[in-house]
C-alpha cells in the first residue's frame, strides 16, 4: 500500500510539474515536488542506514523513482530561482526535520547538476548502474 502511494504521488508530483510550467502554479509543484523529493531521500537514507538500500527493493525503487521525478522537474526548471527556492522549501517540509534549509540548497544544487539521472526511467532503470552511485552520493548530505 504505501509502494502504490508514493507511486501516486510521484504520478501527481509529475502532473504538477507539468502544470506548473504553464504558469503561476510553478511555485506550487516546486513546492510538491520538493517535498516528495526530501520524504524519498529520508527514506532512501533509512535504507541505507539499515544495511538495505537496494534497486531490486520495491519501496527503494519508487522513492529512486521519485528523486528521479524532481530531478527532471529542477532540470526544466533550471534558469528558474524562484522554482529552485520554492523545491528547497518543499524538501525541508518533506524532511520532516531532518532536512535544513541548508540541506535543501545544498540539495537542490547537487541535484539539479547531478549525473548518472539524465535518461532514467522505469523500464531502464536496472541498467543504469550510475544511478544507485548518484542517490547514495545525494544521502551522505544528509549526514553532515
Amino acid at each position: 500500500m504505501k509502494k502504490i502511494s508514493l507511486i501516486m504521488m510521484f504520478v501527481a508530483t509529475l502532473a504538477m510539474t507539468s502544470c506548473g510550467l504553464m504558469g503561476s502554479a510553478t511555485n506550487t509543484a516546486a513546492v510538491s515536488s520538493g517535498a516528495a523529493c526530501g520524504q524519498a531521500l529520508i527514506a532512501l537514507n533509512n535504507s541505507k542506514k539499515a544495511g538495505t538500500l537496494a534497486i531490486t527493493n520495491p519501496t527503494d525503487l519508487s522513492n529512486i523513482i521519485v528523486v528521479i521525478g524532481a530531478y527532471n522537474g529542477l532540470k526544466a526548471n533550471k534558469a528558474d530561482a524562484t522554482y529552485k527556492k520554492a523545491f528547497a522549501a518543499g524538501m525541508v517540509t518533506g524532511g520532516t526535520g531532518n532536512i535544513t534549509t541548508t540541506m535543501a540548497n545544498n540539495l537542490t544544487n547537487s541535484l539539479l547538476n547531478a549525473t548518472g539521472l539524465d535518461g532514467v526511467n522505469t523500464s531502464n532503470i536496472q541498467q543504469k548502474a550510475q544511478t544507485v552511485g548518484t542517490i547514495i552520493q545525494l544521502l551522505g548530505m544528509l549526514n553532515q
